[in-house]
């Protein structure tokens, strides 16, 4: 069944601002069903007579959407077949438009009442064809395939200023209840300093407590910390940076990164930092990254791509932020529900995000 709509938008331009021409969406086809694009395979191994259930893996989405526009000229507006034709000239202005994009672009409903949709897809037109009666064209048909199997909302903005400590709320309510959304993060510093962010709905709490030192000691006394915890659960310890210690502090002296080696060789990256808002300090894994940042010089993170860029779109490099080892950095991941983000610095942090929305075409 063709995708029916009363108008949509495509590469920032509407249907119905071409020529001034008003086109309807019809049916050409007598198919009735409407596609949800939810079909999946799972990978799995093999199965033998001694194992008759095969161990499954994982899920991979099998048919992204695909959904077919049929427009023609208003029945209402035009009245002869001569008006109701779809000239040469009309046919380019459509083509040229649809067809142009060389990468997915973003396409937004209006519905058969003139409301927008809640949500949009993203794919490209694969193909025009035409309606054609006595040799003359009156309609086309536009196919449309999505990227994925999921329309998506607008991009959701959560926003704070910090100027110590902050915790934010986020939530990602997307309809992948098990999948994560990784959200662009721009950072507008107002200070130069190192600044992190820590998500604590996606960390595991090793160790945590209230302390009360001095400023000049906070450092040492960390340091101490996750040294009695290693020692107290069988880990040997290994500091992430370079020097005499190997050992390099973060956020003016209050978190340091280290590996816990299990018997086994096993090495899980890990932080303590001292919060001086509510002298707690914490010994995580996972959930935490940290940067240096420069006054006024804005910088944009790509969770999903993993890139970082500043305002005027320059790659950022990682050694330019004080990341010496990309397999340390934490690229902030939403999980469904919601997530308590806490931020460092004197900064202006806004999080963006997209969610799924499985409801077919």
């Amino acid at each position: 069944m063709a995708k029916q709509f009363s108008d949509f938008s495509f590469c920032g331009k509407r249907i119905s601002d071409l020529l001034n021409i008003k086109y309807i969406s019809v049916e050409y086809d007598s198919d009735p069903s409407k596609s949800l694009g939810l079909e999946r395979d799972m990978q799995k191994g093999e199965s033998t007579r001694y194992r008759i259930e095969p161990n499954y893996f994982y899920d991979t989405w099998s048919a992204p959407l695909e959904f077919d526009l049929h427009i023609l000229k208003d029945t209402c507006k035009y009245q002869t077949q001569t008006e109701m034709e779809i000239t040469k000239s009309e046919l380019r202005e459509i083509t040229r438009w649809l067809t142009s994009s060389h990468y997915p672009e973003w396409i937004r409903f209006s519905d058969e009442d003139g409301n927008l949709e809640e949500w949009r897809y993203k794919g490209w037109f694969s193909n025009v064809e035409t309606f054609v009666a006595y040799g003359t064209v009156y309609g086309l048909k536009l196919h449309f395939k999505c990227t994925t199997s999921f329309a998506w909302t607008d991009v959701i903005t959560n926003s704070c200023t910090c100027t110590t400590y902050k915790n934010m709320l986020v939530k990602n309510d997307g309809d992948d209840l098990n999948d994560y959304s990784y959200p662009t993060i721009r950072i507008h510093p107002t200070k130069d300093e190192e600044i992190f962010i820590c998500n604590e709905s996606d960390y595991t709490l090793l160790e945590n407590g209230k302390i009360s030192v001095a400023s000049d000691d906070v450092f040492n006394t960390i340091i101490d910390k996750a040294e009695n915890y290693a020692k107290l659960n069988g880990y040997d310890l290994e500091y992430t940076g370079k020097g005499a210690f190997n050992i390099v502090s973060i956020c003016n002296d209050t978190g340091v990164q280290f590996k816990l080696i299990d018997n086994y060789g096993c090495e899980t990256l890990c932080t303590v930092f001292y919060n001086t808002d509510t002298k707690e300090y914490k010994i995580i894994s996972g959930g935490f990254m940290y940067m240096k940042v420069y006054k006024d010089l804005d910088v944009v993170i790509d969770c999903k791509n993993m890139t970082i860029e500043d305002s005027i779109g320059r790659m950022v490099t990682y050694d330019k932020i004080g990341i010496s080892d990309i397999g340390y950095m934490y690229w902030l991941r939403l999980m469904n529900g919601n997530n308590s983000i806490m931020f460092h610095g004197n900064c202006e942090f806004t999080i963006e995000h997209i969610e799924a929305r499985k409801v077919g075409e």
